[in-house]
């Protein structure tokens, strides 16, 4: 997004979950801050939200100098415009170029899709046994919206993520299950997540329409979010 606001020159160093740009060097795991590798290429900013940590090491940057600009989180996307305008401010960059990557980044809901394809979000993590269904505030849920499906867990009033029981995956009966690359992985791809409980009963496990997007990608938020929602949008057309 740095990029995207003009201040790609001023990168010294990026999160793992950015895909670019390349010759940049990544200093985290996952959402934790390598200190030592962050404070070598002496930051003059530090762009973190709130899963950034750990808090010592947001801390040693802010005692060697760097401004720390705390980035609201984005969790849907109606999210997507604050996150702009703080990263805008971080980096110097004036408003009518946040206000333009802002809209650039908000896809407008697709047509391709239609109401018909009903979709469930499952988070899986095979090795620790956590199978949830995803529902309303999720981040998914608004992708599905904007990409014209309709997400089940939603629309069965589920609030967040719940356990995926056989009866609750039977009810929802999605077209498409929408899943994760790691977490459909976890599992041992789509052989091993059709023999979850109540996925073979439902019509996406029946005919397989699984759909599968990169960990980093799905819930990013960022300047992948419209390619991504063209994507699903031509995916749960295609499954609908």
């Amino acid at each position: 997004m740095v990029e995207l606001l003009g201040a790609g020159d001023q990168l010294v160093g990026r999160d793992e979950t950015s895909a670019s740009p390349e010759d940049v060097p990544v200093v985290t795991q996952a959402h934790q801050i390598e200190i030592e590798q962050a404070l070598a290429l002496e930051p003059s900013v530090v762009l973190v939200d709130e899963l950034s940590g750990p808090p010592e090491a947001i801390d040693a940057l802010a005692n060697a100098g760097a401004k720390i600009v705390q980035v609201p989180a984005v969790w849907t996307l109606a999210d997507i415009p604050a996150r702009v305008t703080s990263i805008a401010d971080g980096v110097g960059a004036d408003q009518q170029t946040a206000d333009a990557l802002a809209q650039a980044l908000t896809p407008q809901a697709q047509a391709t899709a239609t109401a018909t394809s009903r979709v469930a979000f499952l988070y899986l993590r095979g090795p620790s046994a956590v199978y949830l269904l995803g529902g309303a505030n999720t981040g998914a849920d608004a992708l599905i919206e904007a990409a014209g499906g309709m997400d089940v867990g939603a629309e069965l009033g589920y609030d967040g993520f719940v356990p995926l029981t056989a009866e609750a995956i039977v009810q929802a009966n999605p077209d498409v299950l929408l899943v994760m690359a790691d977490g459909l992985e976890s599992v041992g791809g789509i052989d091993g997540l059709i023999e979850l409980p109540g996925i073979a009963q439902t019509t996406a496990g029946q005919e397989r329409k699984v759909v599968v997007v990169d960990d980093r990608t799905l819930l990013s938020f960022g300047a992948r979010t419209p390619a991504l929602v063209q994507r699903l949008s031509q995916a749960f057309a295609a499954a609908g």
